[in-house]
C-alpha cells in the first residue's frame, strides 16, 4: 500500500531548496557584479634596484581627488625557480631599498612639481 509522505517533510526540503537556490543567486549575483563593474587595479609605477622594489599605487577619491600610498617588497627566486616576494630585507639589500625609495622620491616629487600639485 502506497504511503503519503510527510507535508512536514515536504516542507522542510522545499524551504531547504528555497534557501540554497537563493544563496547560489546571490553569490552568483555578487561575483557577476564584481566581475564587471571593477577592473583589476594596476600600480601607477614600480622603482626598482636590485632585488627591492617600491610599488606606487594611486586611488581616487568621489571628488576626483588622488592620493598615494607606497609598498617596498623584494622579488627573489626560490630553488624550485618559483618567483615569490616579501618585505624582509637583509643588511646588504638594505641599500638597495635604499636607493629605490630615493629613485620613487625622486621622480614622484618631479612629477607632482610638473603637474603643480604635491600630494
Amino acid at each position: 500500500m502506497y504511503k503519503q509522505p510527510s507535508l512536514h517533510l515536504n516542507l522542510k526540503k522545499m524551504k531547504t531548496l528555497t534557501i540554497t537556490t537563493l544563496l547560489i543567486a546571490c553569490f552568483s549575483l555578487t561575483s557577476f557584479s564584481q566581475n564587471t563593474t571593477k577592473e583589476k587595479q594596476k600600480p601607477k609605477e614600480t622603482y626598482q634596484v636590485g632585488s627591492a622594489k617600491v610599488i606606487v599605487w594611486e586611488n581616487k577619491r568621489n571628488d576626483g581627488s588622488t592620493w598615494k600610498n607606497y609598498k617596498i617588497e623584494k622579488q627573489y627566486q626560490t630553488k624550485d625557480g618559483v618567483w615569490k616576494t616579501t618585505s624582509s630585507f637583509n643588511a646588504s639589500e638594505l641599500l638597495e631599498l635604499k636607493a629605490a625609495i630615493d629613485k620613487a622620491i625622486k621622480e614622484e616629487q618631479i612629477e607632482a612639481k610638473n603637474n603643480g600639485t604635491n600630494k
